[in-house]
C-alpha cells in the first residue's frame, strides 16, 4: 500500500529536487566521485494520490481515480547516471518494510534502509566514514529532509554542515513554525522547547520590546501620561518573512544557502519553503550548486510560466 500524503505541491517539490539530483549526478559522475543520496524521511517509496478525470472537456463522466506515484526514494533511484549509494531512513515499521522491498525493483543497487528516528539515524550515519574530514575529498552526497512537520532538529542541520561535503535540501514548514510563534513572547509558553529544538534558541531574535500605548492617566502632578503595563516583547516579522530569517540562520552554518522556493497549498497559500544548503566550502562546489539552484528557483517558483509539470 502506497503512502498517502501531500497534493499537487508535493509533485512540484519532488520535481525540483529530482532536477537537482540529475544535474548533480551529471556533474560529479565523470569526476569519478563517490556520490550518495540520503533520504531522511523516505516513507514507503511511493505516494498515493487522488485526482479527478473526465468532465465536459473529456466527453465523459467526472470521476475520482487513485494513482500511485513515485516518491522521493524511487525518483532518486531512477536518476541516470545513477548515484553509487542510497540510504533511506524511515521510522514507521510498515513503511520501512515497504521501502526495503524497493530493492527488488533495483537489483544490484546499493540500498541501505535504516529504521528509526531520522535525527538520530542521520547523525549516527554521518559520524562514520566516509563522512570524516579525512575522506571528504572523495565522497559527496545529497541529503533530502522532507519531514511531516517540525521533526528536523537544529543540531542535525549543524551536524550536516560540519561534514563539509553534503548538499542538503530541506522542505521547511513555514506554516507550522508560525503557529508556534505567538504574537507576544509570553504567549509562546511551553512551546519554547520545540522552537529551541527546531530553530535553536535564536528564535527569540524574532521578538522585540514594544512599549505600551499611554493609558491616558496622569500622575499626581499632572505630568505626562504613564503606561499601566510593563513593555512586552512582540513578534517583529510575518509568516512570509520567517523563511528569510531562517536563511540567515542557515548561512551561519553552511557555505551557501539558496533563496527559499515558496511552495503554495490551496487553502493556506505559502505553507512551505524549499531550501538548498551546501556544506562543501570549496568555491567550485558552491558555484555549481548556485548554478543548478538558480534554474530550480526560476522554473519551479509559483506562477512560473516555464515551470515544467509532472503530468500527473
Amino acid at each position: 500500500m502506497a503512502h498517502k500524503y501531500g497534493g499537487p505541491w508535493s509533485e512540484i517539490k519532488l520535481d525540483a529536487v529530482e532536477y537537482y539530483l540529475q544535474c548533480y549526478s551529471n556533474a560529479l559522475t565523470p569526476k569519478n566521485m563517490d556520490i550518495w543520496y540520503i533520504d531522511a524521511y523516505a516513507g514507503s517509496g511511493d505516494r498515493e494520490t487522488e485526482r479527478e478525470v473526465g468532465g465536459i472537456l473529456e466527453g465523459r463522466e467526472l470521476e475520482t481515480v487513485v494513482e500511485v506515484l513515485d516518491g522521493s526514494a524511487r525518483r532518486a533511484l531512477k536518476i541516470s547516471p545513477p548515484f553509487k549509494h542510497f540510504v533511506f531512513i524511515e521510522k514507521d515499521p510498515v513503511r520501512a518494510t515497504q521501502l526495503a522491498a524497493v530493492r527488488d525493483d533495483f537489483p544490484g543497487v546499493e540500498i541501505e534502509v535504516l529504521r528509526g528516528d531520522a535525527n538520530e539515524e542521520l547523525r549516527k550515519f554521518i559520524s562514520k566514514a566516509p563522512w570524516t574530514r579525512k575522506a571528504k575529498s572523495f565522497s559527496r552526497g545529497v541529503v533530502f529532509l522532507d519531514p511531516f512537520s517540525m521533526q528536523v532538529d537544529w543540531s542535525t542541520l549543524k551536524a550536516l554542515a560540519e561534514t563539509e561535503c553534503l548538499d542538503v535540501w530541506y522542505f521547511f514548514n513555514v506554516q507550522a513554525i508560525i503557529r508556534q510563534l505567538a504574537h507576544d513572547i509570553e504567549g509562546v509558553g511551553n512551546k519554547d522547547k520545540t522552537l529551541d529544538r527546531v530553530l535553536s534558541p535564536r528564535w527569540r531574535e524574532l521578538y522585540a520590546i514594544q512599549p505600551e500605548e499611554p493609558s491616558g492617566q496622569v500622575d499626581l502632578f499632572e505630568n505626562l501620561a504613564v503606561p499601566t503595563k510593563e513593555p512586552t516583547a512582540k513578534r517583529t516579522i510575518s509568516k512570509d518573512q520567517i523563511d528569510k530569517w531562517f536563511k540567515t540562520l542557515l548561512e551561519d552554518e553552511f557555505s551557501f544557502v539558496s533563496d527559499p522556493l515558496p511552495i503554495l497549498t490551496p487553502h493556506s497559500g505559502h505553507t512551505f519553503s524549499l531550501f538548498l544548503a551546501v556544506a562543501n566550502r570549496h568555491p567550485k562546489a558552491t558555484e555549481l550548486a548556485e548554478k543548478f539552484v538558480r534554474y530550480v528557483n526560476k522554473h519551479f517558483a509559483p506562477g512560473s510560466a516555464s515551470r515544467r509539470t509532472s503530468g500527473r
